[in-house]
């Protein structure tokens, strides 16, 4: 993994404490990054789930996009999940539903990976 990458999993680490975070190095210099547990809303059963993502050998040059999580995560109130969600999908030899939430003004010296799993999140959370 390259250093900036070793210190983006450093920082998801420590903003997601507690949360265990899974790290599969990839062949470029990047990683593959899954934390599990989130909390993503009462409104979902259930009410949490992992998140993963690809932080590319770019990394910070390129937005962290998309994010995948639990394929078994529905809406309470039975509509469907909406824009922005697709499946289901194959991710890292996981059935996974796609978020799709690309940073369009991505800007290196401020964004990072955590900040843009706590976005997602948040997004979530807000649908």
């Amino acid at each position: 993994m390259t250093p900036d990458v070793e210190q983006a999993i450093a920082e998801i680490k420590m903003s997601f404490e507690g949360q265990l975070v899974e790290i599969e190095p990839e062949t470029q210099g990047g990683a593959y990054v899954i934390v599990h547990e989130l909390p993503i809303g009462i409104q979902y059963f259930p009410a949490t789930s992992w998140i993963g993502f690809l932080i590319g050998f770019q990394y910070p040059r390129a937005d962290i996009y998309p994010h995948f999580m639990d394929v078994g995560v529905r809406r309470l109130d039975g509509k469907a999940l909406g824009e922005s969600f697709s499946g289901p999908t194959e991710w890292q030899k996981r059935t996974a539903i796609q978020v799709s939430r690309k940073s369009r003004q991505w800007d290196a010296s401020v964004d990072t990976a955590a900040t843009k799993l706590a976005q997602v999140l948040e997004w979530i959370l807000s649908r």
